[in-house]
Order: structure tokens, then sequence, then C-alpha cells
């Protein structure tokens, strides 16, 4: 899952930047690396964001998982990824820890560091910035590796930003992976419209038999509308989604035998955020 040697050069870095790469906000912003900039040992994916509506570039499943959860909380109101970090502030720092800066090979250039993620959130009535360095815990008995995320911690907490490591041992992983079984049906693109014309009546449904499970609850309703083995299935992964269907995303959702119960409908306007 650890990322293969990449170096980006004093003539990438200057194209980058005319590219507008590291600029921008929400939908605007363009990571300074792409999964087609770095190579990686594990997975990389492109994934849409629900909280800014732009492809995102995940150099692993470790910072997918991350950006799954952070994309998933109603507070996010950006995500961006790749972040680049002032060099000349890196530098300075470096200096003053006696460390060596990251650098270009062969031209030992100095590179332009990055921090893996960086959620702007709502926080009462304002927005606070936290940073977060993905990496996984291997990573951390490299005596090299944590010079490198001294370097980043120090930045960002010049910047007066809280900053964090995560690895996969930090992550909820019964959370992200229902987050990840719904994510895909936020928008209705691929769905019926004769299963989206039966949504007020799927409410109604959940709401008024909440002794049933959810896996006869949906094969119920697929026989009864006529509708293809799954589609109901389907839908309700649309309206947990969209969160017009919510419930403990910690509990095992993907579990047959749960019971309506567990799911709360969601009135038109209490919905928070839809796709």
């Amino acid at each position: 899952m650890s990322r293969r040697k990449y170096t980006i050069d004093e003539k990438r870095a200057t194209k980058f930047v005319k590219e507008g790469r590291g600029q921008g906000e929400g939908a605007e912003y363009k990571p300074w690396l792409t999964i087609q900039d770095v190579p990686s040992c594990g997975r990389s994916h492109r994934v849409r964001g629900n909280s800014t509506g732009r492809i995102h570039h995940l150099l692993s499943d470790i910072e997918y998982d991350l950006f799954l959860l952070l994309d998933w909380q109603t507070s996010t109101v950006d995500l961006r990824e790749q972040f680049p970090l002032d060099r000349d502030a890196t530098l300075d720092i470096a200096g003053r820890l006696h460390v060596r800066h990251p650098r270009a090979v062969p031209t030992a250039e100095p590179m332009v560091m990055t921090t893996d993620l960086v959620q702007d959130l709502r926080v009462g009535n304002g927005v606070e910035t936290r940073a977060y360095a993905v990496k996984t815990a291997k990573d951390l008995e490299k005596p090299r590796v944590l010079q490198k995320l001294e370097i980043e911690w120090r930045y960002w907490q010049e910047q007066g930003t809280p900053w964090s490591i995560v690895t996969r041992n930090e992550l909820p992983h019964r959370l992200i992976g229902n987050i990840g079984w719904v994510r895909d049906f936020s928008c209705s693109d691929g769905i019926e419209d004769r299963s989206l014309a039966l949504i007020p009546l799927f409410l109604d449904e959940i709401a008024a038999r909440p002794q049933v499970s959810l896996g006869g609850f949906c094969s119920n309703m697929d026989m009864r509308n006529s509708l293809q083995p799954g589609s109901s299935l389907q839908l309700l992964r649309h309206l947990l989604a969209t969160r017009r269907v919510i419930c403990d995303m910690e509990q095992d959702v993907l579990n047959y035998q749960l019971s309506l119960s567990a799911l709360t409908v969601q009135k038109q306007d209490q919905v928070r955020r839809t796709a």
C-alpha cells in the first residue's frame, strides 16, 4: 500500500504551478499530485466528492478510506488532497531541525512537500481547517519518514492548523464500509425511474413496518411492485446516501436481518445534504 519512490523536479513543479495545481477551493481545486504522477504499490482511487462535486485523486486505500469518512461528515465544506506546502517554509523548518529536505532525483532540487488531505469543516459559526498525513504502521518505523513528518507537523503547527497522522488503526472500519456501500448511490443515475417514483411509498412503508427485516422488506417491495430483484435494496442505499433515511452507520447495515426499526425516515426539510 505504500508508494514507490517518485520525483517532481523543478521543471515539472513549474509546469504544475502554471496548470493551477494546488490552487483553488471546492470544485475548482486541483491537487498538486494526481494518480498519474505518483506510482503506487497499492490501489489508487478516483472518486467524486459529495462535499465538493469534483473528482478526487487518492493515492492509497487508507487515503480513500479517510476520504470516505471525512466526505460523509455533514460539517465538511471542502476537502483538498495532495495539498502543497510552501517550499520556502518547509526548507526553513528543515534547516532549523537539521534534517534533509526532500529533494528531486537526480537534480537534488528541493521538492514541494504535500499533505495527503486537508479538510475545511463548519465549527460553530465559523470554519476550521484540519490537516491529515496518511501512513501505514510500517511507515512509522522508518526514521526518514519520521523526519519528513516532523517537517510537516511543524509546518501546520506554525500555521495554527490541527494536524494528525492517520493509519488504518485509527479508522472506524465498519462505519467506512457502510459509507462505501451506500455512497455510490448518492446520485440517482442508474436507478430506474419506476423505482424512483416509489420513494414516497417506500418511505411510508419503512415508517409503518418497523418489525420487518431489511431483507424481507426489500424482497417484498420488489415482488409487490414488479421490480427487478435488488431494485428496492438499491433504492434503500440511495435513500441512506442522500439521508432521506438515516440510521446508526456504525452498526451492521449490511445485515439483511436488520429490523426496519433501526431506520428513521427524515422529513425533506431535515435532510442536511442531498446528492
